[in-house]
């Protein structure tokens, strides 16, 4: 059951962009990364690529549409994900309030007890990080929620053997802020892999891409102080990102990439789009 880019994640719950996105359609290249869904245990029941400015990247061009359902279990892991790319979105975007929906979903879609033994610690998890999300008060607690989202789904997938991935090619170095931003919608969904499917390959390759000159200097003047010193901040996490070598190192980090991106989103005025 393979699927396209970051709906690899049909598997966990999870995933989405760019930074992150809002709902408006990105312009970002299509990922070519797969991953198959997690196996089901046999004694149970079956993503900123931007519009010009620099605009957020959208859930709804980071995935494809996912396999049809096979089993409770498989739509159980449809809706994860659904609700996880949403929450996730809203974050980067700038809207912490449109995650405490999605969040509220998550935290309760299914009766634990009703699970397969080997997920419930890790759906008990990633109901925890929901909660935070849903119950937090500023950018930076949303973030982190989100993060911790990733890592309990990945725990899970981990122990069960799926999903997998293959980390595709980044888009090319360009001069415009499409193709500044597109490298950077890829390189954050590629880090997102790391902590929900977990890979390290694709950790790697989202922290690697992320080297260099993060923003063009005709986006930030828009922003103003508040762009700039998110753009300083970006620059010095993804200059650490390539030496997380644990899921909770690499979910503090994440977390903090995704909380600078919003602050610039704000800055620029892209959430208001």
């Amino acid at each position: 059951m393979n699927t396209t880019r970051t709906m690899n994640t049909l598997a966990l719950a999870i995933g989405l962009s760019a930074c992150g996105g809002t709902t408006s359609q990105p312009s970002s290249p299509p990922s070519t990364t797969t991953a198959s869904a997690p196996p089901v245990p046999a004694a149970s029941p079956p993503k900123a690529a931007v519009v010009p400015e620099a605009a957020a990247p959208e859930p709804a061009a980071a995935a494809s549409k996912p396999p049809a359902p096979a089993g409770p279990l498989a739509q159980l892991m449809r809706e994860h994900f659904t609700q996880a790319e949403v929450i996730r979105h809203a974050v980067v975007s700038g809207k912490p309030r449109d995650a405490v929906q999605p969040a509220l979903a998550l935290g309760g879609t299914a009766d634990i007890a009703n699970l397969p033994t080997a997920w419930r610690a890790s759906l008990e998890r990633m109901r925890t990080a929901a909660s935070r999300v849903q119950n937090s008060s500023d950018l930076a607690e949303a973030a982190a929620g989100t993060a911790d989202i990733g890592t309990a789904c990945g725990g899970c997938h981990e122990s069960q053997g799926g999903p997998k991935v293959n980390v595709g090619q980044a888009p090319a170095v360009g001069n415009s802020v499409v193709s500044r931003m597109a490298r950077h919608s890829w390189a954050m969904e590629r880090l997102w892999e790391g902590l929900y499917v977990p890979s390290s390959a694709a950790w790697k390759a989202g922290a690697k891409t992320l080297q260099g000159d993060p923003f063009p200097p005709e986006v930030l003047e828009r922003g103003g102080v508040y762009a700039r010193s998110a753009a300083k901040d970006f620059k010095s996490l993804s200059a650490q990102a390539s030496l997380k070598e644990t899921p909770k190192d690499r979910a503090a980090l994440y977390a903090g990439l995704l909380g600078t991106c919003a602050t610039c989103h704000l800055a620029i005025g892209q959430s208001k789009q």
